[in-house]
């Protein structure tokens, strides 16, 4: 649709000229207009240009892109004359005519090889970019570049909406191996990207302090689509085991959120063995249990603590067709509320204490 206004209005400037086909659909303006300016001048001037820009506003509300093509498409034809040995008068009514280039010999007659040359050029390339039209500029330049701060965007833009992979050449910031594969993505972490990579989740990005890989090379490829189901589910006074025992295990989930939870033991406790400040599913500081992410496998170490207060989200990811999924009844086993420390100080108490 977009080339259409882009055809027409690469016409608009030949309406002052009765021979031309703009010219013979609208002789009642091409006429009038020729004999009072001239040729090249009034149509071709930034005058006209502004008059277009202001007469397609309306296609602004409409869809932008068809707006850019109209104002493109006349710019075009501008530019194209400015090839020619006459050239325009773009600054009208300023007799200054614009010509480029500067050497008259290289400039194009009407009508001879050369601007037959340079059109069959122009068709080439502009069959070329149709896929990237398509696209968008970005998005065909991730394609051609394999740059990952591009497909980091495009999975911002679209997240949620198809399940998502991630072509990746990076290396790995922990063992220097490198790393090479297509991975799911999962959700985005400090400028970079989640992936899966050999059932772990992993952070793909451009700071060695906050991720696991360095992307070297990357491109996102789209896959099925992608309904997101998502369950708030308040933590006071239960465990996380009781809450995976309420989600079905054959199906893929996520838990995020922020839960408080103190075990006595301080705060120097994560979920990996990898730098602290790196992404983990799970990470814990000081009684506090941060969820990104995460799942059954990365939760071990405090399942069955119990939370003071807190949130956590659950989310679904289906694929199509699959039907909803909701949170089961489930179970939560009877744990000692006390913790550890306490019950030992508690206990001891009790050993040294003497009756009256």
């Amino acid at each position: 649709m977009a080339g259409c206004w882009r055809a027409v209005a690469s016409l608009l400037p030949d309406v002052d000229r009765p021979p031309a086909k703009i010219g013979r659909l609208f002789w009642f303006v091409a006429v009038p207009l020729e004999r009072r300016f001239g040729h090249r001048t009034l149509t071709h001037s930034a005058v006209m240009l502004l008059a277009v820009a202001a007469l397609a506003a309306p296609l602004w509300w409409v869809q932008p892109l068809y707006y850019w093509a109209v104002v493109g498409g006349t710019w075009s034809h501008l530019w194209l004359d400015m090839l020619n040995v006459r050239g325009v008068d773009l600054f009208w009514p300023s007799p200054l005519r614009v010509v480029t280039p500067g050497n008259r010999n290289w400039r194009l007659q009407v009508g001879s090889k050369g601007e037959m040359i340079l059109l069959s050029g122009l068709l080439v390339a502009a069959t070329a970019l149709v896929p990237l039209s398509q696209m968008g500029f970005r998005d065909g330049l991730q394609a051609l570049l394999q740059n990952f701060d591009i497909a980091r965007e495009q999975y911002q833009r679209v997240a949620g909406t198809h399940w998502y992979a991630l072509e990746l050449t990076a290396t790995d910031n922990l063992t220097l191996q490198a790393v090479q594969g297509r991975f799911p993505v999962v959700g985005v972490w400090q400028n970079g990207l989640i992936v899966e990579r050999e059932g772990e989740l992993r952070a793909v990005g451009p700071s060695p302090t906050h991720h696991n890989l360095y992307p070297l090379q990357a491109r996102l490829i789209e896959g099925e689509p992608l309904r997101v189901v998502a369950e708030r589910v308040a933590m006071q006074g239960h465990t996380l085991r009781g809450l995976l025992s309420r989600i079905d295990q054959s199906r893929p989930y996520y838990l995020l959120g922020e839960v408080e939870m103190p075990d006595g033991r301080g705060p120097a406790l994560t979920g990996r063995l990898d730098r602290v400040d790196s992404y983990n599913p799970a990470s814990y500081r000081g009684g506090i249990l941060q969820l990104h992410y995460a799942r059954a496998q990365e939760l071990e170490p405090w399942l069955d603590l119990v939370a003071v207060r807190g949130e956590v989200i659950v989310q679904f990811w289906l694929k199509p067709g699959e039907a909803a999924v909701t949170l089961g009844a489930g179970e939560e086993r009877e744990v000692e509320r006390i913790p550890e420390p306490l019950r030992e100080f508690l206990g001891s108490q009790k050993r040294y204490s003497v009756p009256r």
